[in-house]
């Protein structure tokens, strides 16, 4: 109480004349509509903006753990799309009572380690064998592709990168059933190499190219990126370079995708012989 004193006697002053000043605009707000109407409309306008301001903190605070979920709810939708199944035969429909049989299964993951400047770029991911992941797992991510699991620890898992010189992929045109092999150019993040493309397909720039199926690894329909240019390869075959849609300087979360069926490909197509 003898502080509060002490203050007031210090400053009474200054007190006195913020006290005075509250009243004189307090009487003249309050007498003249005019600036009374500008004094709220004022003060709206200034309380609008903080809390524009705040909200806008808040919602970047929370923007990681957002897009966390996003990224939990996008791999559950993925598991249940009818491309995450595989169409059985009216012969084990009988016997399974179910028209489609899941094929492909989605996981959620966190990028902890990322390089996108060298010849052969890898990717850490906070999840391993603990977790489900295991060797020869597909990575993508909401735009395209990422990579393939190629190591896993109990927690922990490293993805040959798409940005790698030994990374290929079976793509083909969307909408077509003609296929090739896609492989990084080495140049920059961005952009890749499509080849073996017959010089009969019908390509033209900005043609979407996607996974195509084929290998066990990748479902078929992935996007991969868009057609920049093409030309001729000894007028047989295209060489057509790709513009990647996936951005891998900003990946953060990913999905890792299982296909249950694999193995037992795998092991069949292990057993052909050369004269097969």
């Amino acid at each position: 109480m003898r502080n509060l004193l002490r203050f007031i006697d210090r400053y009474q002053v200054l007190l006195l004349f913020v006290l005075l000043e509250i009243l004189s605009l307090t009487l003249v707000f309050s007498k003249n509509r005019f600036q009374s109407a500008f004094f709220f409309n004022s003060a709206r306008f200034i309380s609008g903006a903080m809390s524009r301001t705040v909200g806008s903190v808040f919602d970047y605070l929370a923007l990681e753990e957002n897009n966390r979920k996003l990224a939990e709810e996008n791999v559950a939708l993925r598991s249940r799309l009818r491309s995450a199944y595989r169409n059985v035969s009216a012969e084990e429909t009988a016997y399974r009572d179910s028209i489609y049989k899941q094929q492909f299964i989605y996981s959620s993951a966190e990028v902890v380690g990322n390089s996108v400047n060298k010849q052969y770029n890898y990717i850490t991911l906070n999840k391993g064998r603990s977790q489900g992941i295991e060797p020869d797992m597909a990575v993508l991510c909401s735009q395209g592709i990422v990579g393939i699991v190629t190591g896993v620890s109990d927690n922990f898992s490293t993805v040959i990168s798409v940005l790698n010189k030994d990374f290929r992929v079976s793509s083909k045109l969307k909408g077509s059933d003609y296929f090739g092999a896609l492989m990084w150019d080495g140049i920059g993040a961005q952009s890749g190499l499509l080849t073996d493309i017959p010089h009969h397909a019908k390509i033209g720039v900005g043609d979407t190219i996607v996974t195509s199926g084929l290998s066990p690894i990748f479902p078929e329909g992935i996007p991969i990126g868009i057609i920049d240019n093409f030309s001729l390869d000894d007028g047989n075959f295209y060489n057509i370079k790709v513009h990647f849609l996936t951005d891998f300087h900003r990946l953060r979360y990913v999905s890792v995708v299982k296909n249950f069926y694999k193995e037992e490909q795998l092991l069949l197509e292990s057993r052909i012989t050369p004269n097969d």
